[in-house]
């Protein structure tokens, strides 16, 4: 056991959700969470008495799927935070910005913000934000998205309570009206995406907020956290579908570089893996018990490729969540193998894939050196067969 952790078991709330919490060992016991720690661990408090669960790898709220990303009014940060609400202002060192949680303005950090979306972006935004044509132009500048579709670019130099100080390239200032914009980009050379450098979280809210913090704590029915960007602040247990803990016990394949990848076409062009995405640039999209989910880590793959990573022994086990997507898959089939130092792992579940519940897929890969994904064509070639491997992820004790 943990004693720092039992000190929180006594008074649990009754309402609180449950949730499944997996980490370095094969444990993944369900309960009521009571306390917890990046470096430490998790307890929760199960039928048959507390769990405690060493090296977190992840939290998921029993019954709830991961929501899709925001798509109103949100602001992004260059560490993934996805944040909806209300922009305040704010100035060179810091913005406000008000989450719909709270009553209360946050300070963000200035130069983590890649971009505030004061709309609902247009249906073909790509999550990614330095993929935001708009905003990443030859030279990289501050850049306004008018509400007509045009785009300003130059430097922002302030800010009213109604709109943007913004001088243009050609050198003219002006106060550009908020309610004239969309968006609001900030000049991709001064974002700085700074991570911690020891474990942090990745949290993912019943609204579709991402916020990745770097200190979390058990309080009564609500977990206190201090984000990278800045606020420190209180969600209620209810409001917290996922935490991923980085950098920890967890690595994730799409932090990595495989040792070689192959892509072979069928009578067509290849595609080429994305990290994080899917091969088409949208979110990871896989259905689970009949919900459709979205995941911020994974892979997306597209037949045909193979995928080797170097293990050097450094791992226990591989897992992950493979389907085909909930969008671009609907109709497709692949053929998706594992192998683990040239050994195919029984999977016959992949073998066949079809739409559907993704597949849960654990594998033990102890001592192993190598690593191997590959993702075939199906009986109709690659139509529609783009694979999703949600929250890819080798596991070290």
């Amino acid at each position: 056991m943990l004693p720092l952790l039992l000190t929180a078991v006594l008074g649990t709330p009754q309402d609180q959700p449950e949730f499944t919490v997996s980490g370095a060992d094969s444990d993944t016991p369900t309960g009521k969470l009571t306390a917890i720690s990046l470096t430490l661990g998790a307890q929760v408090s199960a039928g048959d008495g507390p769990k405690t669960v060493k090296g977190v790898v992840s939290l998921r709220q029993a019954g709830r799927p991961l929501p899709p990303f925001p798509d109103g009014a949100h602001l992004v940060t260059a560490i993934g935070d996805r944040i909806p609400g209300a922009f305040g202002g704010g100035d060179a060192k810091q913005l406000r910005f008000r989450h719909v949680t709270s009553t209360d303005d946050w300070a963000i950090t200035a130069d983590m913000v890649a971009a505030v979306w004061l709309r609902p972006p247009p249906a073909d935004t790509p999550p990614d934000p330095a993929k935001y044509a708009w905003l990443n132009g030859t030279a990289p500048r501050d850049a306004l998205l008018y509400r007509n579709g045009d785009t300003a670019r130059g430097a922002i130099t302030g800010f009213t309570e109604h709109g943007v100080k913004f001088t243009t390239d050609a050198g003219a200032p002006r106060e550009v009206p908020l309610v004239d914009l969309t968006a609001i980009g900030f000049n991709p050379r001064l974002v700085r995406a700074r991570k911690p450098k020891g474990p942090f979280a990745h949290l993912v809210l019943t609204d579709g907020t991402r916020l990745v913090v770097s200190e979390v704590a058990v309080k009564g029915n609500a977990l206190v956290c201090t984000a990278v960007c800045g606020p420190a602040f209180e969600v209620k247990l209810a409001q917290l579908v996922a935490l991923d803990v980085m950098q920890g016990a967890a690595t994730y394949l799409s932090d990595l570089k495989p040792a070689k990848a192959e892509t072979v076409g069928f009578l067509g062009p290849t595609w080429d893996w994305a990290a994080d995405r899917s091969v088409r640039g949208q979110p990871l999209r896989l259905k689970l018990d009949d919900d459709e989910n979205t995941f911020d880590k994974g892979l997306g793959t597209h037949p045909k490729t193979v995928l080797t990573y170097d293990l050097a022994g450094k791992y226990t086990r591989f897992e992950s969540l493979v389907g085909l997507d909930t969008v671009t898959g609907k109709r497709g089939r692949a053929d998706v193998r594992i192998r683990v130092d040239g050994k195919e792992v029984p999977l016959p579940e992949l073998k066949a894939l079809t739409a559907g519940n993704a597949v849960p897929v654990k594998v033990d890969v102890r001592g192993a050196k190598e690593l191997r994904l590959v993702i075939g064509f199906g009986p109709a070639g690659d139509v529609q067969a783009d694979v999703n491997w949600g929250a890819a992820r080798l596991v070290a004790e």
